[in-house]
């Protein structure tokens, strides 16, 4: 092939293919260049910020069974507060370690079978106070599609009658509208109303507003997993009405939820009230994901602890050979700098309990909780 460079005023302006007889601009040339790097960049700045998508696939199923871990709200107050792309959100051990089991079943295996097909029931309450009404065995019956996960079912009784009552919502309460991204936001009205024989009817109605406002990864004591946070501001009332005349109850509540593709169930969830814009906690838990017969989580730090020491320590930390890398995280989610020079770390952080996030030389992640101390 034999080129010749055209000159143009002062500089070269093109290239002519003197075997092909065709010209190309370096101009073009150039540009193509560019946009050829521009996509690599923007291509590897996608995966960066990866995040994972929500589908219908991943909710509860009937014969679906949890346990979580009862945490203390005041703990979660941080990790609700971190929004944002990239984020790390660490919650766990809990002291003294108090579980509870939730269970979904097919509307046929609840007492209200009679009034729900093809639709999942699970127990949100054993008794709820409603003036001088009680609410007992409540459950809530969901349905799932492509496009939504929402309630569509309410049964409950009451000690004036025996016979169990339930009725479906009018408007239905659409939890998540799917594909549930980050960024997403979204919001739905409900509504329900239930006939109580000899009583009159006992009503809720509302609205909803999600929106997924993080993406990630949850540390849940020793196992980290890519989620998205979600957010949803539920605001409603309950209402009694009977010939003595017309009882409302007005309710409000905010929800966070760490929802991830491997478990059909928000890892994480805090519940709340909010008051001028500051969030103040009253409920939270996280799925315990220690397997029975497994290893504890206590025994698996144990372990880890030997790859980087002492534990607790003051401005100085050793990592064994066997650690390929580390990240350090505070009880807030931010992570901690660590000065390396080959095995010998300097750190600079407050007194306080952080998470060391370990990967060894085969491959293999621990988690360590660490401690520095004044």
């Amino acid at each position: 092939m034999i080129l010749n460079l055209l000159p143009g005023d002062g500089a070269f302006v093109g290239i002519w293919n003197l075997e092909l007889g065709a010209f190309f601009s370096l101009s073009l040339i150039i540009m193509t260049k560019r946009l050829l790097l521009l996509f690599l960049i923007t291509g590897i700045g996608r995966q960066l910020h990866a995040q994972i998508t929500i589908q219908s696939t991943h909710m509860p199923k009937a014969n679906d069974t949890f346990r979580f871990v009862t945490g203390n709200p005041v703990n979660y107050i941080g990790q609700v507060a971190q929004n944002g792309p990239g984020q790390y959100w660490v919650f766990g051990p809990e002291s003294p370690k108090i579980t509870s089991v939730v269970a979904y079943k097919s509307s046929l295996n609840t007492p209200y079978a009679f009034f729900f097909f093809n639709t999942v029931g699970l127990k949100v309450a054993d008794s709820i106070g409603l003036a001088q009404f009680k609410l007992e065995d409540v459950y809530q019956f969901y349905s799932n599609s492509a496009a939504s996960y929402r309630i569509e079912g309410l049964g409950f009784k009451i000690s004036l009658t025996p016979l169990p009552l339930a009725g479906n919502y009018q408007i239905e309460d659409k939890v998540y509208f799917f594909p549930l991204e980050y960024g997403n936001r979204d919001s739905s009205t409900f509504k329900v109303n239930i006939s109580i024989p000899l009583i009159g009817t006992y009503s809720q109605s509302g609205y909803r507003i999600t929106e997924v406002v993080g993406h990630g990864n949850v540390i849940i004591v020793d196992d980290t997993l890519e989620c998205l946070k979600v957010r949803s501001d539920i605001v409603g009332s309950d209402t009694v009405e009977t010939s003595f005349g017309k009882f409302g109850f007005p309710t409000h509540r905010v929800e966070y939820k760490w929802l991830t593709i491997k478990h059909r169930i928000p890892v994480v969830e805090v519940t709340g009230t909010e008051v001028a814009g500051q969030f103040a906690p009253s409920q939270a838990r996280y799925l315990d994901l220690a397997p029975q017969g497994n290893p504890t989580s206590v025994q698996k730090m144990a372990t880890a602890s030997s790859l980087v020491y002492p534990n607790p320590a003051q401005n100085k930390l050793f990592k064994s050979e066997d650690v390929q890398e580390l990240h350090a995280f505070d009880m807030q989610g931010k992570e901690r700098s660590i000065n390396w020079v080959d095995n010998t770390g300097t750190i600079d952080w407050p007194a306080g309990i952080y998470l060391l996030q370990i990967t060894k030389t085969d491959g293999s992640r621990e988690n360590l909780r660490f401690v520095v101390r004044d």
